[in-house]
């Protein structure tokens, strides 16, 4: 066994539940990943991603329970929460089945239902089922998908240095577009002074 594999057998499911809780799609499918190749036992990587979801979203529920004013005022909040409100009118409670799946609604729809003041059991027995869903479902996939993703990262492994020179093309094209435009805003309000 590697020192990566025995780092990992030991530490990683720490490393899960944490990134479970604050990130969750990208780890979970890495998770299948490492259950495929034999790190982890299916069950401890699900029970330990699904804990990890709960505790996140949980931490966000009750932030929501206690900051709900403060978060209205901000410009965020003020923006997402027509969304969430309208998804939570059409779906009731259900909307947290939806919210983890779509980019950028899962913590501020555990906020709302913070907010809003759910009883926290229902929230819970609703959201345990949610994140046991959600991580059979990614972790499923990287499952599934590992030789895929094994391949993939060798081919990129091969044509690295031709994507970061296409990086730096790209970036260069970025800031000189950025310069230019800034430049003909300079050119504009110079013309705009000088005329009567």
């Amino acid at each position: 066994m590697s020192e990566l594999e025995t780092f990992l057998r030991d530490y990683g499911l720490w490393a899960l539940f944490f990134f479970a809780a604050f990130e969750g799609d990208l780890t979970l499918l890495l998770t299948g990943v490492l259950v495929h190749l034999g790190i982890w036992r299916p069950a401890e990587a699900l029970a330990v991603g699904t804990a990890g979801g709960l505790a996140g979203d949980s931490f966000y529920f009750w932030l929501g329970h206690g900051t709900a004013r403060r978060w209205l005022t901000t410009a965020h909040g003020q923006r997402v929460l027509p969304r969430i409100e309208r998804a939570a009118q059409r779906y009731g409670v259900f909307s947290l089945f939806f919210a983890r799946y779509v980019y950028g609604a899962r913590i501020a729809t555990m906020f709302f239902w913070g907010m809003r003041r759910i009883p926290y059991r229902k929230f819970f027995a609703l959201d345990a089922l949610n994140c046991l869903i959600w991580c059979s479902v990614f972790g499923g996939l990287g499952y599934i998908f590992a030789n895929s993703l094994e391949r993939l990262i060798g081919e990129l492994r091969r044509v690295e240095s031709w994507l970061l020179l296409g990086l730096l093309v790209f970036a260069l094209l970025l800031g000189l577009r950025h310069y230019l435009a800034e430049l003909g805003r300079i050119r504009e309000e110079a013309t705009k002074e000088t005329e009567p």
